[in-house]
């Protein structure tokens, strides 16, 4: 209790505000966001709402929402809508936050819009210069671990970090994974093209140096982008152009993987079977690769939380993007990020 009043004391110092952890979180939702929409984000609010104690407001164009509602079952004592016009919902949800109407937000909306309406609306936590895209992968098992993701940051928000960046999100990835995914004292790998210290652009070779003198961190040092699915680290840092291409290269094995296993079934008889053995697993490592599992990306480092889904999430995926936003509310990862980069004392 004394860490979190002293966190907002530095907070309020520095013109930001610290959200406390709440037990049942309201959650903004942009209907219009993504490839699916209006239906998968009604479809995923509709859901939550008859399974969860997570109450939903759902942003968008008034007769668009109730058309959609009608359509779905629903809670409506844990359910209700904020209309707007459809061009501003990103918006809307963003200002529902800042004004505490809602907890966090969700949205499948273009990723660079999301991020200036983000930046516009919300406070850097204290000392940050640049927030982060995180999002979770799947990897080889990690010893001491059983969360099949781990943790990569930024995947496209900032092109061109500097080594201040790079380690200030290795902090911040660190208390996520220990708040949201429980990962014990998780490890830390610096995205580069070899183990060699002295390898890759000159910020990766000052935030190496400094990653390794850091005594609160587990750095494991540079990892190439072979051993990103090998589970060569719990949470990965790098600049956002190399992470967001990381991301796209282990979505298309997935669809690749789907698309070999459905040609296969089609031409021979005999692959059929070997297929039916294997389909729960080959269902099940697409389902990982495509975000279902786990929703979305959050943007670390603000005074609130936000949830950026693929825009081609389904409802399901959509479900557990407006899970993890209550989760990162209940876990109160903007303190949690802004405690990790508090200088430690002397």
């Amino acid at each position: 209790m004394l860490l979190d009043m002293l966190v907002d004391m530095l907070g309020r110092a520095a013109g930001v505000t610290v959200v406390y952890a709440v037990p049942m979180p309201t959650i903004a939702v942009d209907i219009h966001g993504g490839d699916k929409a209006p239906e998968a984000p009604v479809a995923a609010a509709a859901a939550i709402t008859r399974s969860t104690d997570i109450n939903v407001i759902l942003v968008g164009d008034g007769d668009t929402v109730d058309a959609a509602l009608s359509r779905v079952a629903y809670n409506p004592e844990r359910l209700i809508t904020h209309a707007v016009p459809a061009d501003s919902t990103i918006v809307t949800c963003a200002e529902l936050v800042k004004s505490r109407a809602a907890d966090g937000m969700v949205t499948a909306g273009s990723p660079p819009r999301v991020l200036k309406t983000c930046v516009r609306s919300f406070t850097l936590v204290p000392g940050l210069r640049r927030a982060p895209l995180a999002a979770v992968y799947p990897t080889a098992p990690r010893p001491g671990n059983r969360d099949p993701f781990a943790l990569i940051l930024d995947v496209g928000a900032t092109l061109r970090p500097t080594a201040d960046d790079l380690v200030q999100w290795a902090k911040m990835g660190v208390s996520y994974a220990s708040r949201i995914s429980k990962v014990e004292a998780p490890t830390v790998g610096l995205l580069s093209t070899s183990s060699d210290p002295l390898s890759g652009p000159p910020e990766v070779v000052e935030a190496h140096r400094r990653l390794a003198a850091e005594t609160s961190l587990r750095f494991v040092g540079n990892i190439s982008g072979l051993d990103v699915p090998r589970g060569a680290a719990d949470v990965v840092v790098c600049d956002g152009f190399s992470g967001q291409i990381i991301l796209q290269l282990l979505g298309g094995i997935g669809d690749s993987l789907m698309n070999a296993a459905s040609q296969a079934w089609e031409r021979r008889i005999s692959w059929r079977m070997g297929l039916r053995l294997l389909e729960d697993a080959v269902v099940r490592f697409h389902e990982l690769i495509t975000h279902n599992a786990y929703g979305g990306a959050p943007l670390l480092g603000f005074d609130q939380v936000a949830i950026l889904a693929l825009q081609s999430s389904d409802s399901a995926a959509l479900q557990n993007a407006i899970k993890l936003a209550a989760k990162a509310c209940r876990e109160d990862i903007p303190a949690v990020s802004a405690r990790a980069l508090m200088p430690e004392k002397a």
